[in-house]
């Protein structure tokens, strides 16, 4: 509550484009907002500083699609991947009916936009997977259709500058033929600065923003690389900015990432 409380008092809400809570702190400056949310909590209120969790491994993010034994016995979790969060209503109801057959009626979403049917005993594991919705949605995707994350984009957003979720599906796919991964890379793609896709947390994020191709406007990219969250979370660093979206300039720069960066190789292609 004293969050909100403070965003509405103090936030910069006349302008639309900069009603979040992120435009306030940049404002303001974080100690002081720090400062605003302790007095909105009541006189003498004082916050604890963040302590850093040490563990003895390194706790990297967790992946969640797949199939996954719960600790509760004979009881699983199916993770299934929904590429670029976008679904359909007739995808939906088919959620509804698998969980009400397989599970027990209830599914989770998971902040990367994908689906987990939870509660599965180990006895109906095989029949579900056989389901044919698994062919769209797929338990055991690759490696960058498993980390891909979307912002809704221009094509239902007045914010963004650029279409979005077709756009990051497509030149997934592309990529995925191109390329062999030996583990998961994180792209995010976001259609404005406003962030809703977290590109600035991604391995590999792309923000929406002005390009020229042949002296005229075109839809563009910043490129940030670097994002990391779970133990010692870092922030993504600008590297190109006035990139344009088109696939013969976009795909290009992001297989050379990929290859110099993610370990990715070429894979042959057959004649």
């Amino acid at each position: 509550m004293p969050l909100r409380t403070d965003c509405r008092d103090h936030g910069p809400r006349a302008d639309r484009a900069k009603t979040r809570l992120i435009w306030l702190i940049e404002q303001v400056g974080f100690e002081e907002f720090v400062k605003m949310v302790a007095e909105e909590m009541g006189s003498g209120t004082q916050l604890a500083p963040a302590v850093h969790v040490e563990y003895d491994t390194p706790w990297e993010r967790r992946d969640l699609l797949g199939v996954h034994s719960q600790k509760q016995p004979g009881l699983n979790w199916v993770g299934a991947s929904v590429p670029a969060g976008r679904v359909q209503a007739d995808d939906l109801e088919e959620f509804a009916r698998l969980t009400e057959t397989y599970g027990d009626g209830t599914v989770r979403l998971t902040c990367e936009e994908n689906i987990l049917f939870v509660n599965v005993p180990d006895e109906k594991l095989e029949a579900m997977l056989a389901e044919p919705i698994f062919q769209k949605f797929k338990v055991h995707p690759g490696n960058l259709e498993r980390g891909l994350v979307s912002c809704t984009g221009s094509q239902f957003c007045g914010f963004a500058l650029i279409e979005t979720k077709n756009r990051a599906m497509q030149m997934v796919a592309q990529l995925e033929a191109q390329l062999h991964l030996p583990k998961p890379v994180r792209i995010h793609w976001t259609g404005c600065p406003n962030s809703c896709g977290q590109a600035q947390v991604a391995d590999i994020g792309l923000m929406g923003g002005p390009a020229k191709l042949n002296g005229k406007a075109v839809e563009g990219v910043k490129i940030f690389m670097g994002g990391k969250i779970g133990e010692n979370p870092e922030l993504a660093n600008e590297i190109e900015a006035g990139v344009p979206c088109h696939e013969e300039y976009l795909i290009p720069k992001l297989k050379e990432m990929l290859i110099s960066n993610f370990g990715a190789t070429p894979i042959e292609q057959v004649a």
